[in-house]
């Protein structure tokens, strides 16, 4: 299609808010892992708290409970943006927070793919009190999905790539270039090829950057591309495999809950029966004693 490719803006890193803080987050998802999104979860019951400075992470605080909170001398609202020049953050403590932070390379890869212009540091604002319907719902989604189970790499992929976009749109001018715009369908070749790669890697923590490449593609305009050709986000049509996969074991064979759930890449058992029931209503067990009665 002659589109740019994205590198994958994924990091090892750990955010200098999470390493030097007096504070430790209560839990962690992707920290110390090549993922492109990271999340932690904070109860505070200290009055200050100091924020380093960090260039290489875009981070956003979601207040979950609490009173109020203050960055520097300004008050923070239920979402705030964590400068990258560094802050001192005061509470009325109790308090409890998710914060969510994007590399911010990824927002580079996502600004030059989606609106063709680079991105610098002074592109994006940080305002104390974040006020977006938009961006509250998704990180509302992502708080309430990580809190239920452990997210695969290729949910952690597409939830970055979401908040990405949703950021540069309601944070930098460039987000008002090509709003709304297209981008096609990914010809039958190319989809054919990510299915087959889906089915022989099924068992697997699928990564978004692995489909993009087999689609020949940027991962931005992959997973755009995916969801106008499919009618489904890459991590929808995969997961809907999964079930599909753990449907036929749960028929066929007198493997264990656990064994079906690495069989069908579920992190866990619990994951499993998790999605499994959400789809269809029932638990796998059962759905495999419905099924042989």
């Amino acid at each position: 299609m002659g589109l740019p490719f994205c590198t994958p803006a994924i990091s090892h890193a750990l955010p200098r808010h999470l390493e030097r803080n007096v504070i430790a987050p209560v839990r962690t998802i992707g920290i110390g892992a090549s993922t492109a999104l990271k999340v932690s979860f904070w109860h505070a019951t200290v009055e200050e708290a100091p924020q380093p400075s960090d260039p290489a992470f875009v981070s956003i605080s979601l207040r979950t409970a609490g009173a109020r909170a203050w960055r520097d001398t300004v008050p923070s609202g239920p979402m705030t943006m964590l400068p990258f020049e560094g802050a001192r953050w005061r509470f009325d403590q109790p308090v409890s927070f998710v914060q969510f932070h994007l590399p911010f390379p990824l927002l580079g890869n996502v600004c030059d793919a989606a609106f063709d212009r680079d991105l610098a540091h002074a592109d994006l604002q940080m305002p104390a009190d974040l006020r977006d319907a938009r961006l509250n719902d998704i990180l509302q989604t992502i708080r309430d999905a990580a809190a239920s189970i452990d997210p695969t790499n290729l949910l952690l992929d597409s939830w970055a790539l979401i908040l990405s976009e949703a950021l540069l749109r309601r944070l930098s001018s460039h987000g008002e270039r090509h709003a709304g715009a297209s981008f096609g369908k990914i010809a039958g070749r190319g989809i054919a090829r990510v299915v087959d790669y889906v089915e022989a890697h099924i068992d697997q923590d699928l990564r978004l950057t692995a489909l993009a490449d087999v689609a020949a593609m940027s991962v931005y305009h992959f997973a755009r591309c995916f969801r106008e050709t499919v009618g489904l986000s890459p991590h929808a049509y995969v997961l809907s495999r999964r079930i599909l996969r753990a449907r036929a074991l749960l028929a066929r064979s007198q493997d264990g809950l656990a064994d079906v759930a690495l069989a069908c890449g579920f992190s866990s058992q619990a994951h499993l029966t998790t999605a499994f029931h959400r789809s269809l209503g029932v638990t796998p067990g059962g759905y495999r004693r419905s099924i042989r009665s």
